[in-house]
């Protein structure tokens, strides 16, 4: 989908990303745009190699004579997808309509622009933009048309990164031909810092068992849903710190509140949408006594206020929709019993940050997003969780809260392998070349850091032996959330930065 805004410079890099922007490529459905590289690549007289788990390396040598080795440069073509509900443009992620904005950001709206056609803003205001890792997919395939490459490069694009690195983990170096012992990652999302450390992550799943029954509701009863929605979401690692509602969380709030007016029966449950973000809406059926439903909606108003007061300086205004209707003369619902559990279960798993690092306290050690859940007739309830650390120990403390909470329910558990933490190594060549790069051209020293979200580093550096890596890239804000947007003066001074670092990596 091409902008209707001016093409903005370097121009090779935006033109290839609005051509991204096109292709559907949710996780685990990449392949139109794996497929969309390699044809490029072949155009360009390229080799690209495949390995099973779909991955692509594309080879490309240097424009001059050098004994320097590859340097890889590694982003994953996935995108988490995420689309406002009745959007007025259809506009709709997973099948690539995507539609932008160009402008400044809109103080009093979150998730849109002031329109501005010299703006130095891009984003999607119903959808993501996908800019998260697509700016940095556009950047590689940029740099590799140069005329004056100073190394060679080996352009690794990997696959299913938000949904669970299995590209990474079924990454062959050997089928991709990878030989470099250097990589860039482009997958940082502000562009005066290099990552150099990440947390390691596994998603454990809460599966219930509910006895759900068509019954005929007794006495005089109303079905009731209840919504909260338009919160910020944004990543569950990067933006875990920001101390952001969560959606679910919320709901499940109200919902205790409610029960302690009256009892209720669940009739359903649908909150969040992907496991990497914070849910930004939320919404629950349940079948309450019609003379209780005046004092029902004052609970949820009175803390949804609460809430609104809560997170004031951290979140949008919290919305509540919350209705009632007749109860069909059949009905599927869980006993209030088993409702009051579910409720509890749900409210009890910890949400948010869990620990921070005792010897770096601005760092998180480790976190819980209760991205998703579905509970509904005729499956087990799910509650998907994201669990986050920077140690072993860390992740495997929560992990094993949210089993013996789960446990408490009658729940079982399906803790996932997971991915690695990347361990920072400030010794290392490449990051003294990235330094004194940044230093030389922008007069000032980068933040060298880590950060507490997954990134494939960890999982390459152990499939590639004396691997040296660093992340860097250009400034994205609310990257898996609706409204996601990046600037494009950063992604010049990114491109000009990488061109730099390759360049002195070429004089050794």
């Amino acid at each position: 989908m091409k902008p209707s805004f001016p093409i903005p410079e370097p121009s090779a890099v935006w033109e290839h990303f609005f051509d991204l922007v096109a292709i559907p490529r949710p996780s685990k459905n990449e392949g139109a745009a794996i497929d969309h590289i390699e044809k490029w690549a072949s155009k360009l007289g390229r080799t690209a190699k495949r390995d099973g788990a779909n991955n692509l390396c594309v080879h490309v040598p240097a424009a001059r004579k050098t004994t320097a080795s590859p340097v890889i440069l590694q982003c994953h073509v996935d995108i988490v997808s995420v689309t406002e509900e009745g959007n007025p443009l259809g506009a709709d992620a997973s099948n690539g309509k995507i539609p932008m904005e160009r402008g400044e950001v809109d103080p009093k709206r979150e998730k849109r622009l002031i329109p501005n056609p010299t703006g130095d803003w891009i984003n999607a205001p119903y959808t993501t933009l996908g800019a998260d890792n697509g700016i940095g997919v556009a950047m590689m395939m940029a740099l590799a048309e140069k005329k004056d490459l100073p190394v060679p490069l080996e352009l690794l694009f990997t696959v299913d990164e938000e949904a669970g690195m299995t590209g990474a983990i079924g990454m062959n170096p050997s089928h991709l031909g990878i030989t470099g012992k250097l990589l860039l990652n482009i997958d940082t999302e502000e562009d005066d810092e290099i990552t150099i450390g990440s947390a390691g992550g596994r998603d454990v799943e809460v599966q219930w068992e509910g006895n759900w029954e068509p019954v005929s509701p007794q006495g005089d009863c109303c079905l009731v849903q209840l919504k909260i929605d338009e919160l910020k979401g944004g990543h569950s690692g990067i933006e875990i710190n920001q101390g952001r509602a969560n959606a679910n969380r919320l709901v499940a709030r109200i919902l205790h509140a409610i029960q302690s007016l009256s009892p209720i029966q669940l009739t359903d449950w649908n909150g969040g949408s992907r496991r990497n973000a914070i849910p930004d809406k939320s919404q629950a059926g349940f079948v309450i006594p019609q003379s209780a439903f005046a004092a029902a909606k004052n609970a949820a108003e009175m803390q949804v206020e609460s809430f609104n007061r809560l997170y004031s300086q951290r979140d949008n205004p919290i919305h509540l929709h919350m209705e009632s209707s007749d109860v069909p003369p059949v009905h599927a619902m869980l006993s209030t019993a088993q409702s009051a559990l579910f409720v509890r279960m749900a409210q009890s798993i910890p949400t948010g940050i869990c620990e921070m690092t005792p010897e770096l306290p601005v760092l998180v050690e480790s976190s819980c997003n209760m991205a998703i859940i579905e509970l509904g007739p005729n499956k087990p309830g799910r509650i998907v969780c994201s669990v986050r650390g920077t140690t072993p120990e860390a992740l495997s403390d929560v992990s094993d809260t949210i089993v013996a909470i789960a446990g408490l329910a009658n729940a079982t558990t399906l803790i996932a392998d997971g991915y690695p933490g990347w361990k920072p190594h400030l010794d290392s060549p490449l990051l003294e070349a990235a330094v004194s790069s940044y230093e030389r051209l922008f007069g000032e020293t980068p933040k060298v850091h880590a950060v507490h979200a997954g990134l494939e580093c960890g999982l390459l550096v152990e499939k590639i032996p004396g691997l040296h890596a660093i992340s860097l890239g250009p400034t994205i804000k609310g990257n898996h959330a609706v409204g996601e947007r990046v600037s494009i003066s950063s992604v010049a001074k990114s491109y000009r930065y990488v061109e730099a670092i390759l360049e002195s990596l070429g004089e050794k």
